[in-house]
């Protein structure tokens, strides 16, 4: 069903669109937090996360068919821009995920197919659902998220009729949806905001056991933070935030970069970029899980 031939509910509290507006408010000031370069490291390890918390979540993988699917089936059904208000083209969004969840003609596929769906609609409003994971706010509440589902979801209605949720049923279910998606950006901005990121970081260079394995010093930290920061940093300023002599701050360099923390496209590059490995990101999202073999550095 187009998200446009949703209705939605008659009447909206207050408190929902304040919390819509704050949702605005928050992605925003997040996206604006990260440089570009730490930004995609941050998306790329939610990317991977994704199969981990969906398994939670459903109590089981869906096949990547199936996501691609709803992918393309997303991209054809972006008409929010039709709604006058961008946080009432947010609760539209919500309605359909929830619609998505009653309906889907595969039971076994529901969640998964509607959360690909979410996410590409937070995406076309600007809300950068890249930056903070959904799927983990799901996994960590997953028996109130599917408490909203139908208890037999094999016995669903058509995707274009049958019994609608009641108005009041939606509503609990958006306001339920608005607070997980503020819990999980205000966990990202914690994490990444100057001073958790200072304490995360330093506390990695004296403590990670792979760092101190690989002969890392830990008066690396400030440059790897710096790192972090500005996203790209000329090779002379990272190594000058070492404050370590050149001979022994390129000796360093060159470990950070055997240890996957930074990259160097040639050993003389003049611009260093930062990574962001698993095994390193847990030190900054320390409640952030993968599956084990994601986690171990290969």
């Amino acid at each position: 069903m187009n998200v446009s031939s949703l209705a939605l509910p008659d009447s909206i509290s207050p408190s929902i669109l304040a919390s819509a507006d704050l949702l605005v408010t928050k992605t925003a000031y997040l996206a604006g937090m990260i440089a570009p370069e730490t930004a995609a490291c941050v998306s790329k390890l939610l990317m991977d996360s994704d199969a981990h918390y969906s398994r939670i979540i459903d109590g089981h993988l869906t096949e990547p068919e199936v996501l691609k699917n709803a992918q393309n089936s997303a991209n054809q059904q972006s008409t929010l821009q039709k709604i006058p208000e961008l946080r009432r083209r947010i609760v539209a969004a919500l309605v359909h995920h929830f619609h998505l969840l009653q309906t889907q003609a595969s039971p076994e596929a529901n969640g998964a197919v509607a959360r690909v769906v979410i996410h590409q609609h937070l995406a076309h409003l600007g809300l950068h659902p890249h930056l903070w994971s959904l799927a983990r706010g799901l996994a960590l509440r997953h028996e109130e998220y599917y408490a909203f589902a139908p208890i037999d979801r094999t016995q669903v209605s058509e995707p274009t009729g049958g019994v609608q949720p009641s108005g009041k049923s939606t509503l609990s279910f958006i306001e339920f949806m608005l607070e997980v998606c503020l819990g999980e950006v205000d966990y990202v901005t914690t994490a990444l905001n100057r001073h958790g990121l200072r304490e995360a970081v330093m506390h990695g260079f004296r403590t990670d056991s792979q760092l101190i394995e690989a002969g890392i010093s830990s008066q690396t930290g400030p440059a790897i933070l710096a790192l972090l920061i500005q996203g790209a940093l000329p090779r002379t300023e990272f190594e000058t935030f070492t404050g370590l002599q050149p001979s022994e701050a390129c000796d360093q360099l060159s470990k950070l970069v055997n240890v996957g923390l930074v990259v160097s496209s040639t050993p003389n590059s003049h611009t260093l970029r930062v990574r962001l490995p698993t095994w390193f990101a847990q030190n900054i999202f320390p409640d952030f899980s993968l599956a084990e073999s994601e986690i171990k550095p290969g």
